[in-house]
């Protein structure tokens, strides 16, 4: 894991150490510090759950502490490297928007088997979006990619999918007429975060054979609202709007709104979290009149679980890639 940011550091040492029960390993903590005089200097602590009264067998784990100050963070590779266990499948977890080349960044993922950032993270998607979407391409089967901003995403695909499951609705999803998703912001609505949205988006783009018409044009505080085109030319107007919601972290999506119009009905599918944010409705209304709704759980898994997950694959996610490249067209 690499990190420039004590906070993000702190965290991933904590997420490993939970994780440790179910995935035991070597993990290798590089906190980059550019403030401080050069220097690179290494910590190994080795932890181990002690067994229940059950029988459990003992877990241990290492965890290693690479703490790289001022310039010497160029050289943090060939610190890191030897550390490696051979045979072992490496994930390089990287805080932050990953720079586009460069050391450390282009030594350390030509040893990884997976690359995992966190687009939450990114103050800047428009910039850090297409910069994954670059590294994707680079990859060639050479690793995997893993957004933990995309895993999040999981079951609001899986919603607006289930929609169109139903035959009677399934011809509305090639009369799509207008998207709208709404994400969190802070009470400030200072801190904007629209990856995970913009990522949904992508993702409608790419399954449907959406292409470009418009740039992304900004909205209002924050938002976006732009015009795509479908696969038979007509235009899918689509607004990304930030919204203060109780509960939810900065910039979680918050509700989905999927409009179409064919044979003269107006038919809208909704998703929204509940006041409580563990819950979602969904619910289709047809030129206004509600057919259907209910509530059902909504996993909010927090990011250990999220690594955890994505720890069990090695290979690359097909869908996840096309949507990425769908929304840099889009960009």
């Amino acid at each position: 894991m690499y990190a420039e940011r004590e906070v993000h550091a702190r965290r991933a040492a904590k997420s490993i150490s939970e994780l440790s029960l179910r995935h035991p390993s070597r993990a290798i903590v590089v906190l980059a510090d550019r403030g401080a005089p050069a220097d690179v200097e290494a910590h190994i602590e080795m932890h181990c759950h002690l067994p229940v009264a059950d029988g459990a067998t003992q877990v241990c784990y290492e965890q290693i502490l690479v703490r790289a100050r001022g310039d010497s963070r160029q050289r943090v590779a060939s610190a890191v490297i030897p550390l490696l266990v051979p045979d072992l499948p490496v994930f390089l977890w990287w805080t932050g928007a990953p720079p586009v080349s460069g050391p450390p960044f282009g030594d350390l993922l030509g040893v990884a088997d997976r690359f995992v950032v966190d687009s939450s993270d990114f103050a800047r998607p428009d910039i850090a979006l297409p910069s994954i979407a670059r590294i994707n391409s680079q990859a060639k089967g050479l690793f995997g990619v893993t957004d933990l901003n995309w895993t999040r995403l999981t079951p609001w695909r899986e919603m607006i999918t289930s929609f169109f499951d139903v035959p009677a609705w399934r011809p509305f999803l090639d009369s799509v007429s207008g998207v709208r998703v709404g994400f969190a912001v802070d009470m400030d609505g200072r801190d904007i975060h629209p990856s995970q949205a913009l990522l949904f988006v992508g993702w409608l783009a790419s399954r449907l054979g959406w292409r470009p018409l418009d740039a992304l044009a900004s909205s209002e505080a924050g938002g976006l609202l732009f015009a795509i085109a479908r696969s038979d030319g007509a235009r899918v107007m689509v607004r990304v709007r930030p919204r203060f919601e109780r509960g939810l972290e900065e910039g979680d999506v918050s509700g989905i709104r999927v409009q179409a119009e064919r044979e003269g009905q107006l038919a809208e599918f909704v998703v929204k979290r509940q006041p409580d944010p563990r819950h979602q409705t969904t619910t289709v209304l047809m030129n206004g009149e509600k057919r259907w709704e209910r509530t059902v759980p909504l996993p909010s898994p927090a990011i250990v679980e999220l690594i955890g997950e994505e720890l069990s694959i090695l290979g690359s996610d097909r869908t996840y890639e096309e949507s990425l490249a769908a929304l840099v067209r889009l960009s």
